[in-house]
Formats: structure tokens, sequence, C-alpha cells
């Protein structure tokens, strides 16, 4: 937002920039997710270990542990469309390098995604608490929240299929080419919004950080607990499904059953948002049915379809409530560093948990004690969420 707050809209209809923020962040979770579909096939064709294989998932994350507050102030300075163009060509760009195959292309692609995605997801979130300031926030967010679970149900159950007619390379080159479409759509709709001329400069990285708040501090906790535990799900769940008998495609099927509920129950969310004022309690309810989910998965796999249609439920109502709760508690000036702040919190969590729950099922032998270790963060997750109660 070029060192100011915007006051109002230009050239494009805020509807239109939603659905191209949409698009990025359906290329940005659909690369995310490209490893668990793949795993499988990862740990077969290069002789990974799991936990080999969570962490080459988690490589995506650690720039973003570095880069999310640095890409919130270019942001703010630099305007939304400048780093989102950045962002997505080196998004496209890390999954055209691991399409060179063999170990080391494959870290050093995912790492340079990862490097475009810890900026792309700051700009995303931004943009529409901007762009919807007053204005149908809930509804926003519960509509931009679609975006991440159709991804992953476009990867697990395209790349499944993919991998098993033309191999892991050709999933890949797939995943590349909608992430180059992603970049050509904002490049030719995506427009910053003009400037107001009465506000003062954006503030520098240190001094966003300043007088945040307690609020978006524990916002950010919350959300990274409730990721640690759902994103290292949806890393194993498919290798999980299997190892427990089922077929590699329902496998598939059955862990994207939690995303295929949260597309038309977010926006529902989002709403009751608006409506009803609901910001903590969807987290708190949401965060225990979630827990209990993962938990009876872990040791009564029979009931898969049952269970996972119960964690959908409980994971639709939560990313609404979390990104409605910081647009609000943020000042307008510093929502670039303030969702860096979101971000980063997020992307250590992740780089922490998913490569030692992996690690955990090498060591015991079983998915349990990981799946059990989930069920705690999400209970933590839930209890913090208290915090923010007014």
């Amino acid at each position: 937002m070029a060192a100011s707050i915007m006051k109002k809209p230009g050239g494009v209809s805020r509807w239109w920039i939603l659905a191209i923020v949409h698009l990025s962040t359906l290329a940005f979770a659909m690369t995310l997710q490209l490893i668990p579909p793949l795993l499988p096939a990862f740990v077969a064709q290069f002789g990974m270990t799991r936990g080999q294989a969570g962490l080459l998932m988690a490589f995506f994350t650690l720039p973003g542990i570095f880069l999310s507050l640095p890409g919130g102030y270019l942001a703010d300075h630099l305007g939304p469309r400048k780093v989102g163009l950045v962002s997505l060509s080196l998004l496209a760009a890390g999954t055209l390098v691991m399409v060179i195959g063999g170990l080391p292309f494959l870290f050093l692609g995912r790492l340079l995604s990862g490097v475009g995605a810890g900026s792309l997801m700051v700009v995303v979130p931004q943009v529409i608490s901007q762009r919807f300031v007053g204005r149908e926030i809930g509804l926003a967010m519960g509509l931009f929240n679609t975006a991440v679970p159709l991804g992953t149900i476009m990867a697990f159950n395209l790349m499944v299929p993919i991998t098993q007619s033309f191999g892991v390379l050709a999933a890949i080159t797939w995943t590349a080419v909608f992430d180059l479409l992603a970049l050509a759509g904002f490049f030719l709709i995506f427009t910053d919004q003009p400037l107001d001329p009465n506000a003062g400069p954006a503030p520098t990285v240190r001094g966003g950080l300043k007088n945040l708040g307690r609020g978006i501090w524990i916002t950010a906790a919350v959300w990274a607990l409730f990721n640690m535990a759902l994103m290292s799900f949806f890393t194993y769940g498919i290798d999980f499904f299997t190892l427990s008998g089922f077929g590699p495609n329902y496998s598939a099927f059955l862990a994207s059953i939690p995303m295929m509920l949260s597309i038309p129950l977010a926006p529902v969310a989002g709403m009751a948002l608006d409506r009803y004022g609901w910001r903590t309690g969807p987290i708190i309810l949401g965060g225990v049915a979630c827990a209990i989910a993962v938990f009876c998965i872990a040791y009564y796999p029979h009931l898969a379809l049952l269970e996972t249609i119960a964690l959908g439920v409980g994971v639709a109502f939560i990313p609404p409530s979390i990104f409605t709760i910081a647009g609000e508690v943020l000042p307008k000036e510093k929502m670039g560093v303030g969702f860096g702040l979101l971000s980063t919190i997020f992307n250590i969590g992740l780089f922490t948990a998913i490569p030692v729950l992996g690690a955990m099922k090498d060591s015991f032998g079983t998915y349990g004690p990981s799946f059990t270790v989930m069920a705690v963060l999400l209970l933590v997750s839930s209890r913090l969420s208290f915090l923010l109660r007014k």
C-alpha cells in the first residue's frame, strides 16, 4: 500500500480483486500440498524416510520464517501488486526447478517456492482486510478461505492418478503450469488501490512491531498451533490411510474430505461472523472437534469416513475467524507487518512440527503417537483462544 492506508478501491472491483487473490492462494495451496499425495512415491523412488519427506514438505515454510515480516514491510511500501508478482514468479520458478528431478533439486525447488510463498501469504489477507474493511469482511474472508481447501482437494485427488499414469515429474509439471496461470491472471487483473494523501508513512519492520497489541500475537499463536496439527495431518494422512489398508485413490479422497467440507462451510462461517459478531467461539469449538476427530482417526481408522467428515466441520469455522480477528485488531497502517508476524509464527510452527511428527512415525513404527500429538496441539490452540475473548 505504498506507505499509506487506502481510502477507496481503484480501477478494478474489489470482488474481482478477491477472485484473483483467491486464484493466487489456490496456486499456493496446490504447491504447498504437492508433497503429501506424492509421499509414497518419494519413499519408493528416492528411498526417503517419512521424516525426510516431512522435511521436504517443511522446506517450503522455511523462507517464510525470515521473509514474511520483510514481505509485509515491502507490501506496505511498494504495494501488493509488485510484491505479489515477484512472489508468484518465485512460486512457479521453484516448482519448475523440482521438475529437473533428484533430491538436491527437489529441496532447492521447495526452498525457492517457499521464498515466494512467504511474501504472497502476507499480501493476500492484507489486501482483503483493506478492500473490505467495514464491509462484508467476514464473507470475504470466508470466500478467501475456500482457496486452500480447494487447492488441497485438487492436489490430493489429481496428483495421485497423474503420478500413477505418468510419473512423479508429470505431477510436479502440472502444478508448475497452474502456478504460471495464476501469475498471468495476477499480472492482467490485479491493481493497487490509490494512495490516501492524508496518510503518514508506513512504519519500518521494527517500528511496525511496536504497539501491535497482544491480540495479534495471541491470534498468531492460535493459528500456528492449529496449522501445526492440521498441516501435519494433511502431510501424512494419505500415507496413514494407505498403511491402514485403503487404496491410494480412496486414501487421497479420505484425506481431502475435511477440505471438501470447508468449501461450502467457510463462506457460511464468514456470513455468521458478519451477522452475529462471532469471533472466538468457532475457534474454541472447532479446535475441540478437530482434536477429537484426529485422535479417533489414529486409533479407529475403520470409521475414517465419519471421522474425516467431523474433522472437516471443525476445520471450516476456524480460518475465517482467525483472519477476521487479525484484520480487526491490527492498526490499518500496520496491516503488512501484522500479517507478516502472523505468517512468520505460522511458518515456524510448520517447519518444526511436520518433520518431527514424521520422524516420530519412523521411530515408533506407527502414526498413533504422531496423531496424538496433533490432537494435543489442537486442544492447546482451542484453550489459548480463550484469551482473545473480550
